[in-house]
């Protein structure tokens, strides 16, 4: 095809928007939010070559996908010391790695970041295999030498 009409373009604009619903990584929107605003140009404009066509395109949508990480996603906080730990009581995550005996420490993940990290320590006074949704109980923070070590999570297993 050696050109692109103007509803190509909002076609394309609309169908990578309607892509983000089943891809949620909210990038795909700004490229369609890019193809529909190449498409309006070119309805408004028509004699508008396909290098130029391309170029607002790929520049609207590097732009709109640039100001959004830039200036609106929320940053990761510095971890730890600025969050609150009674917010991490009653998470549930999968635990990653297994802990069959009491004090011996797994790995637990979470989809959403506790303390600002996706990943942590635990302890459980239960068996614990990996797969196993656990919940948070208590956040531990282990002395040694008198200096606070990493912290740990206390978890038990949601049934």
């Amino acid at each position: 095809m050696e050109y692109f009409l103007w509803w190509h373009w909002i076609v394309l604009g609309i169908i990578l928007v309607v892509m983000e619903l089943v891809v949620p990584s909210f990038t795909i929107f700004w490229f369609g939010l890019g193809a529909i605003i190449t498409g309006l140009l070119l309805a408004v404009l028509p004699e508008i070559s396909l290098k130029w066509q391309l170029l607002v395109f790929s520049g609207s949508s590097i732009g709109f996908t640039f100001i959004w990480f830039r200036l609106f996603v929320p940053r990761k906080k510095i971890k730890a010391l600025l969050v609150d730990e009674q917010a991490a009581i009653g998470q549930t995550g999968i635990a990653a790695t297994r802990a069959l005996n009491p004090g011996e420490s797994g790995r637990v993940a979470f989809s959403v970041p506790v303390l600002g990290d996706e990943s942590w320590a635990y302890l459980a006074d239960e068996p614990i295999e990996t797969g196993n949704r656990v919940r948070v109980v208590a956040v531990l923070a282990p002395h040694k030498g008198g200096r606070i070590q990493e912290r740990i999570l206390k978890v038990e297993k949601v049934w």
